[in-house]
């Protein structure tokens, strides 16, 4: 849970909580699932509550803070709880309010130019969906990390995630226009390291039969199907309907498109 406040000084500031609990049974689904079809950029790093959350969120914070991303600073902390600067509004509600494609491919692209800069300083973001970005006016900022994707992965593995996950998340904004989201992507991710562009190919095209179901179900799967055609043009690879799952279970906690998938 997340709360705006405002600081004497009229700063503007978040308090985060970290409740108790976790997701056990469904991650363990979910890593069943990918340890399966071999997918390891797709290996769902474990979910803590409390103390050890706002532990790692701070941790990773400072570390992305010294690789140059633009992350929170920690004003404060306290049981369960950390105190953060403000980076931005959210740029899932930058990209909804876009006044025109012009504008929102403006927004997308210094995005996609955001995590090929963190990745250039050696960085990883867990999570670079539209929710867990934000935009200042100038520069787009990287939110939410109470998961370290490197507890279950390298650190190749973990960029390839990035994308993967970051190319589902916006794929919602370009249902009439695919071919200009896959340009985008394609700019940054031909400057990726080989080895990441590499770690992507080999999940995506183990998930070629899965991407085919997703396009005769309903419009979240119809977005999966969309951004496996935009990844797959942009690198080259193919892309991926357990990314979707990833996406499902963080929005909520269940994965709804895998009971669909399973019947």
């Amino acid at each position: 849970m997340v709360e705006q406040m405002q600081l004497a000084s009229r700063q503007q500031a978040w308090l985060k909580h970290y409740p108790e609990g976790g997701r056990a049974l469904s991650l363990g689904a979910l890593r069943m699932l990918v340890d399966r079809l071999g997918i390891g950029p797709l290996r769902p790093p474990p979910h803590r509550g409390g103390d050890a959350a706002r532990a790692i969120e701070s941790r990773r914070l400072r570390e992305l803070a010294a690789q140059q991303v633009n992350v929170p600073r920690v004003l404060g902390q306290g049981r369960r709880s950390l105190m953060l600067s403000d980076n931005g509004r959210s740029l899932n509600t930058c990209l909804r309010e876009a006044a025109s494609d012009q504008a929102r491919d403006a927004l997308v692209q210094r995005a996609v130019q955001a995590i090929a800069q963190a990745h250039a300083q050696g960085a990883y973001l867990g999570q670079p969906v539209p929710r867990n970005m934000t935009f200042d006016g100038s520069r787009i900022g990287f939110i939410d990390f109470e998961e370290d994707p490197l507890e279950v992965m390298t650190l190749t593995q973990a960029q390839a995630r990035d994308w993967l996950m970051f190319g589902y998340g916006v794929a919602r904004y370009y249902e009439t226009r695919p071919q200009m989201l896959q340009q985008l992507i394609s700019e940054a991710m031909v400057r990726q390291d080989a080895q990441v562009r590499e770690a992507a190919h080999h999940a995506t095209t183990r998930l070629q039969r899965l991407a085919g179901v997703a396009r005769h179900l309903g419009r979240s799967a119809r977005r999966l199907a969309q951004a496996i055609v935009v990844i797959h043009g942009a690198s080259a690879l193919g892309v991926l309907v357990v990314v979707g799952l990833m996406a499902d279970y963080f929005s909520d906690g269940d994965l709804d498109v895998l009971r669909v998938l399973l019947g």
